[in-house]
């Protein structure tokens, strides 16, 4: 059996206690655990033993792996679920339930620590984009959540009104259309999770540099978490260039077709 977990105050209480040794690569499971965002599943909801968070197509699992119910948790994902880090034995499970069609992916954590105002400032005011960059409001944000394949993923959020009340973003305009944003795609109380995109045709043109550097200042200023997390050397090189640590690395597991 695999139910949704209604989460109450007990319910979050009992899923912090659930995670609390599972790795944080991000800010998703804090986002449930507070009840901010995402999804969350258990074998059975008045006595649960295996537990699942999702937030999009990004998974997380803790408690007994092994038990018949952790087994048919696991065996529920859907087509490119992206299995982020768990405890050992779920990653085993994983393993065994898909076989072949289960491949690793490696990725990169960031440390926020370093950042520093005056570094960033410094960037921004060195960059030609500085002065073109504008908030996502309402309008904005409404028109992005109507897109298929849109520039930036805001579907975490009820609406775009929801996204401007909670999150946060920054784009530049070009040519009467977006060329890149920059933006809270998860928000919970400690900060936000920093998404970043480039249409390809302005990219290696510093757009991505002066965007990181105004969502980063916003979150600084207001004692909030710009939290990366880099899938690959590009994301990585960005995020050093504003001021982040490299602190590892760590695999997860995509789910084929």
């Amino acid at each position: 059996m695999v139910a949704e977990f209604e989460l109450t105050k007990g319910n979050r209480l009992r899923l912090a206690r659930a995670f609390r040794h599972c790795p944080r690569v991000d800010l998703s499971i804090d986002c449930v655990v507070e009840g901010q965002m995402g999804s969350a599943f258990v074998d059975d909801p008045r006595e649960p033993t295996a537990f699942r968070v999702s937030q999009g197509s990004f998974y997380y699992f803790a408690g007994e792996a092994r038990s018949v119910a952790g087994r048919e948790m696991m065996g529920s994902l859907l087509p490119s679920a992206l299995l982020m880090p768990s405890p050992p034995e779920w990653i085993e499970v994983a393993k065994e339930v898909y076989g072949a069609g289960l491949q690793e992916l490696g990725r990169y954590s960031f440390s926020s620590v370093g950042l520093s105002l005056q570094h960033l400032e410094r960037l921004l005011s060195q960059s030609r984009f500085r002065d073109a960059i504008r908030p996502i409001d309402g309008t904005l944000a409404a028109q992005f959540r109507g897109e298929k394949e849109g520039l930036i993923d805001l579907s975490m959020f009820d609406s775009a009104a929801d996204f401007v009340a909670r999150g946060v973003g920054f784009y530049l305009p070009a040519e009467g259309n977006v060329a890149a944003a920059a933006y809270s795609s998860l928000v919970c109380s400690k900060g936000i999770e920093v998404s970043i995109f480039v249409r390809p045709e302005y990219r290696q043109c510093g757009l991505a540099t002066a965007l990181g550097c105004r969502l980063a200042i916003h979150c600084l200023e207001r004692g909030l978490e710009p939290h990366w997390d880099a899938a690959n050397l590009e994301s990585c090189r960005l995020a050093e260039r504003l001021g982040y640590r490299r602190s590892g690395t760590y695999l997860a597991y995509y789910r084929e077709e």
